[in-house]
């Protein structure tokens, strides 16, 4: 075909191309042309008639689609071109943009993606000088005095970072070993005298940008700050300490997402720190690099897309470490300065624009940026080099005014967030201010290093202003913010529906203002004894009915709230398992103090009025209705917190002791400690809280914390139940668990059934129990005995009797442990046969069949075997068997609603349980006896319930999580049985291990993991005729050997999966070498030498013999194996 041929069919090509990019624009007919337009670029040869085409377009949608078809055919037929041709393509892309100045942004993008595209793919085949080429090019265009070569070479710049970046590479075809040389290549040579002439030519820009706020930034230097910030945020590879699996990419960001990704926004997840080679510290420290991007924020923050890029390169410029820069204490501080320069002219920026809440609402994202660099800043310069600035201790004021303008903005909030986390950031900020001054632990003086003592007093001093500045601010706006929160009903309603409460919702800022309020423990204790001495005397008004506002009441409730939750983070820590002191500034304050004008004891003993108060009432009388269970739950929660550290506490555990404090709330003796009375009291008030509040699941779940604190805290344990009141709580609650929320019947049971458990003097113990017994007992037969029930036990009340039942049982169920399985295994199996009729009973009841259910798995969760005699664990087994003959019997071949299940809170709840009970089982013999009874029970529950579990199924996380983790479990623990499975079940089981080690989910490859290891290595042990293993041995290794070598792969598994392959490798030697064979063989000619000397460095380290591998074996193939996944997975792992 001769060249005038050839144009008439480019031209004829080039009609239709047009034509179905018109089309693409409407509806009706864009289907079709999309077809057109993929079937172009499978066209052989098609790059001159694309080239051809972007001659002829005038249209930016042809000019977008052509371009779009360049980069896609350039990399996918790369091989069919001549590279000569290749490279001149990209040319003529890049000669192309330059004379077409005008065309839109989106389409120059992809233009110019086309070319970097081209130039990373040819990059290993061109010469070293054509490579250094590369940057010579960019830097002319960028230095061009010609406005359309800058804006060529700026946005060719942008498209090279991203194809040669980590995150948003096109995918070319060729393995990771190509994508890493290629990025290494171009971070060593590349990225930094590229960000150089980025920031020159920034600065020539800005200098020609008029002054006028109103004028918009031009395109080329648009293009400048997009790639300064893409260069500093990258992701440096020879920063890193240790190297990454190879073979891992990282998620793709698709083209048309690079000026609107990463926009960032309240909540997002930021590095508090940035990395960069040494040999950036010379730019980086430089006061007017750091200075020009100041400077350019300035002038485009009010640009959505510019100020955030602007702001983002100033967020990771602040996050420079002390050892970026050498510990050079000069270049410290000269960074140091002109790092708080720039940020007091951003505050005051922000002050210019207003403070208002609603001006701060529109600056939100540049205070939010403003307020991080602050904290990034504060986190990594040490506050010694600070103080060695005279700029230091001014900045903090101009700090403190955004803090408090932040916080009261906070009360009015009308974004997104955005001012909240601010008000965060600052709380936050402080507190590393806060922990140098004061530090939580104190033997850490690490924040002091280098600090003169004169400087740590003047810190000390303006510390001391500031925290109760910011402190006496966040009370007074959260007290405001109740306020809005009344005026926006729905608010609360969020809470309720989110299960979230507020003391975990706000717990980062509570423990903040804790933080700071006791740097100045006297004034803020002060200030929260005068607010809630206010609310209390109003509050007084409602009930004496000379108040009668509504909405006056609900102010003053959500106000206590809010009082209390203050008070109970400032006066004490959570102490997550352990015993929390008294924090060291309160008990100071209190020691400094009289005993009768100890403000610490006050403020304790108006919030015990205060639950005295709230209570005082019965739950019919008309005073009631004044109460709110909001601030009933709150000061359940307050009085949680408060008793762990101040209710008899122990005076030797501290080297000085407040003589207010240990005479109000300590225990009998030297001081005359009030500590028990003060239990009686609390005791009192509770079971009054449970008959006021005894509809309301939130106000007693909160409750049965108290109680559970007080019945295990090392102070107060022993106080409680030798108390008088004890006894006639746990009778009430016995009592009336009836009369209470389902959903607090087996903790509140558990509760009781655990405190009685942990009295030391065995006959209190068992009189305790003896009780709890009784009236579970009696709950259960008063229902089953009674005359009607054989006719009447379908009726709701009567379902409804047999439930609580079942729930007092399950409590005592979670309350066996260790010391106490005796006696409470012995009265659990008193009512097995009892169970087993109610399940037969209730046979088309799914609440009943859960909970018996429940219970089983709670029994299996917390016996101790070794303390129950082996008849008694027979028994155990027999019951359990029989419970699962039964829900076989009622469920099998039952139809299922998969779409119903998922919306359920616990989908498929009954089959997790299920799961959960075999499990259970497995996990119950701690002795590593390995009963076979157990192995029967759960085979037999396994072969059950399997037949009712289907793929869609286990497409939900948590239950294939339970299911795989009981088959790991099982096989792990008796492998010995699987011979001697129904060849239907074994064959099941073995597809689960396949399914497990396929799955996307970690933790389910992990437990898969953990059976294949046992199942192999019992298999080395016996020697028999295992065929049928055998074969599912080997599609176990396949499918290993595949996660291993081409799928992404996590590296916390390999340690496993080294010994899971070594073990498999070993049962089936013949099937493995096969494998690797075809492996090799399926890859190109040159990577197949490099592959074979890989795995004969595997083969070196693999033992010969066909018996279980040693420690030493295993440890020197896992060495192996990670060296070869080193080597291997370079070249196999491809994109």
């Amino acid at each position: 075909m001769n060249s005038t041929e050839q144009q008439a069919d480019a031209a004829q090509i080039a009609a239709q191309f047009m034509e179905a990019c018109a089309d693409f624009q409407v509806p009706a007919t864009r289907t079709a042309a999309e077809e057109t337009l993929k079937s172009f670029r499978q066209i052989p040869k098609v790059l001159p008639i694309a080239k051809y085409i972007l001659d002829h377009a005038t249209e930016p949608t042809v000019q977008f689609q052509v371009s779009l078809a360049i980069g896609i055919v350039a990399v996918r037929d790369y091989t069919l071109y001549a590279l000569e041709d290749l490279l001149q393509l990209k040319n003529y892309l890049i000669e192309y943009s330059i004379h077409h100045e005008k065309m839109p942004k989106y389409v120059r993008d992809y233009l110019l993606s086309a070319a970097a595209l081209i130039t990373k793919r040819s990059l290993s085949d061109i010469s070293e000088q054509d490579r250094r080429a590369v940057l010579a090019n960019v830097t002319q265009l960028l230095t061009s005095s010609a406005p359309a070569a800058q804006l060529t070479g700026a946005a060719l710049c942008n498209a090279l970072v991203d194809q040669f970046s980590s995150t948003r590479a096109s995918t070319v075809g060729l393995n990771w070993e190509f994508h890493h040389n290629a990025r290494l290549f171009f971070e060593v040579e590349m990225l930094q005298p590229m960000f150089q002439e980025t920031i020159t030519q920034m600065h020539a820009q800005l200098n020609q940008m008029p002054a006028s706020p109103t004028i918009a930034a031009s395109p080329v230097l648009t293009e400048l700050l997009t790639l300064a910030e893409k260069i500093l945020t990258w992701d440096f590879e020879t920063v890193k300490n240790q190297p990454s699996l190879p073979g891992s990419f990282a998620s793709d960001v698709a083209p048309d997402d690079i000026d609107t990704a990463d926009q960032g926004g309240p909540s997002a997840q930021r590095a508090s720190y940035s990395v960069f080679p040494p040999t950036w510290r010379a730019i980086l420290s430089n006061h007017d690099v750091l200075w020009l991007f100041f400077a350019v924020y300035e002038r485009v923050q009010d640009h959505n897309v510019l100020g955030h890029r602007a702001l983002q390169s100033l967020v990771r410029l602040a996050g420079l470490r002390e050892d970026f820069f050498a510990n050079d204490q000069t270049a410290i501080h000269g960074y140091a300065r002109t790092m708080m320069h720039g940020l007091v002219q951003m505050i005051h920026g922000l002050a210019q624009r207003g403070t208002s809440p609603e001006q701060l609402t529109e600056q939100g994202p540049q205070m939010l940026g403003t307020i991080q660099m602050v904290r990034m800043l504060m986190e990594n310069i040490s506050v010694a080099n600070f103080c060695a600035t005279s700029e230091f201790f001014p900045f903090l004021q101009e700090l403190q005014h955004l803090t408090l303008c932040c916080l009261q903005a906070t009360a009015h909030e009308m974004d997104e967030g955005w001012i909240s986390e601010a008000s965060d950031e600052c709380l936050q900020t402080w507190v590393v201010l806060a922990d140098i001054v004061q530090p939580v632990d104190p033997r850490d003086q690490s924040g002091r290093k280098g600090l003169s003592e004169a400087h740590l007093a003047q810190l000390n001093e303006v510390m001391k202003s500031v925290a109760y500045r910011v402190v006496e601010t966040y009370m007074q706006t959260q007290l405001e913010r109740a306020r809005q929160v009344l005026a926006e009903e729905d608010e609360e309603e969020d809470e309720i529906d989110s299960g979230l409460k507020d003391w975990d919702t706000y717990e980062d800022q509570l423990q903040c203002i804790a933080a700071l309020g006791r740097l100045h423990p006297a004034q803020c204790i002060a200030h929260l004894s005068q607010l809630l001495a206010d609310r209390m005397q109003r509050f007084h008004a409602f009930l004496n009915g000379t108040a009668t506002d509504q909405g006056e009441l609900l102010l003053i409730h959500e106000q206590m709230h809010w009082i209390a939750l203050m008070a109970g983070f400032l006066l004490a820590d959570a102490g997550f398992g352990e015993q929390p002191f008294i924090p060291d500034p309160i008990l100071q304050l209190s020691t400094s103090m009289a005993p009768e004008n100890d403000q610490v004891v006050h403020l304790a003993n108006q919030f015990l009025e205060l639950l005295r108060v709230y209570a005082s009432f019965g739950p019919h009388s008309i005073e009631a209705a004044n109460y709110s269970p909001r601030v009933a739950e709150t000061l359940a929660w307050y009085m949680e917190r408060w008793t762990k550290s101040y209710l008899l506490m122990d005076e030797n555990e501290y080297g000085q002791m407040s003589a207010g404090l240990a005479h109000a709330f300590g225990k009998p003796g030297p001081s005359d400690g009030q500590g028990t009375a003060v239990l009686d009291f609390l005791l009192q008030q509770i079971k009054a809280n449970f008959m006021l509040w005894n509809a309301e699941q939130d106000v007693l779940t909160q409750l049965i914390y108290w109680l559970d604190t007080l019945g295990t805290g090392i102070n107060t344990k022993n106080s409680l139940v030798h108390s008088h009141s004890f006894p006639d709580l746990i009778k009430f609650l016995t009592a009336n668990v009836g009369q209470l929320p389902e959903s607090v019947h087996n903790y509140l049971i558990k509760t009781i059934t655990d405190i009685a458990s942990s009295v030391s003097d065995d006959a209190l113990r068992h009189e305790y129990l003896d009780m709890i017994f009784s009236m579970t007992e009696e709950r259960l037969s008063a229902v089953l005995h009674h005359a009607d029930f054989a006719t009447q036990y379908q009726a709701g009340n009567v379902m409804d009797q047999v439930l609580n039942a079942l729930d007092m049982f399950d409590g005592i169920a979670l309350a066996m442990e260790t010391t106490n399985t005796a006696p409470v295994f012995a009265f659990l199996s008193r009512f097995f046969e009892s169970f087993h009729k109610l399940f037969e009973i209730y046979k088309d009841v799914s609440e009943v069949q859960l909970l018996i259910l429940q219970l089983l798995s709670d029994i299996m969760s917390r016996v101790d075997l070794t303390q129950i005699s082996a008849e008694q664990k027979q028994g155990l087994y027999q019951f359990t068997t029989e419970i699962i003959r039964l829900y076989g019997r009622f469920h099998t071949g039952k139809k299922r609603l998969h779409s119903q299940e998922e919306e359920a809170d616990r989908p498929y709840e009954d089959i997790a349980t299920i799961l959960m009970m075999l499990t259970n089982l497995m996990n119950a013999d701690n002795e590593g006896s390995r009963d076979a009874n157990a192995a029967d029970v759960a085979l037999f529950g396994i072969h059950t319930v399997l037949p009712m579990i289907d793929l869609e199924m286990l497409q939900l996380p948590s239950l294939c999580t339970q299911y795989i983790s009981l088959v790991s479990k099982l096989i792990t623990r008796f492998p010995d049985k699987l011979p001697e499975l129904p060849a239907s079940l074994m064959d099941s089981l073995m597809s689960s291990l396949e399914y497990g080690l396929r799955h996307p989910i970690t933790e389910i490859n992990l437990l898969t993991l953990h059976a294949v290891v046992p199942l192999a290595t019992w298999m080395l042990q016996h020697q028999g005729n295992l065929d049928m293993l055998r074969a599912r041995m080997d599609a176990l290794l396949g499918v290993l050997l595949q996660m291993l070598l081409f799928q992404q792969l996590e590296p916390s598994i390999v340690y496993m999966a080294s010994d899971a392959l070594l073990g498999l490798l070993l049962v089936a030697p013949a099937t493995y070498l096969k494998m690797v064979q075809q492996i090799i063989a399926q890859q190109a000619a040159d990577l197949q030498p490099r592959l074979i000397h890989a795995f004969e460095k595997l083969d070196a380290a693999t033992p010969k013999q066909n018996t279980p591998p040693t420690k030493e074996q295993s440890n020197a193939f896992r060495t192996s194996l990670s060296a070869l996944l080193m080597d291997a997975r370079a070249v196999l792992r491809v994109k």
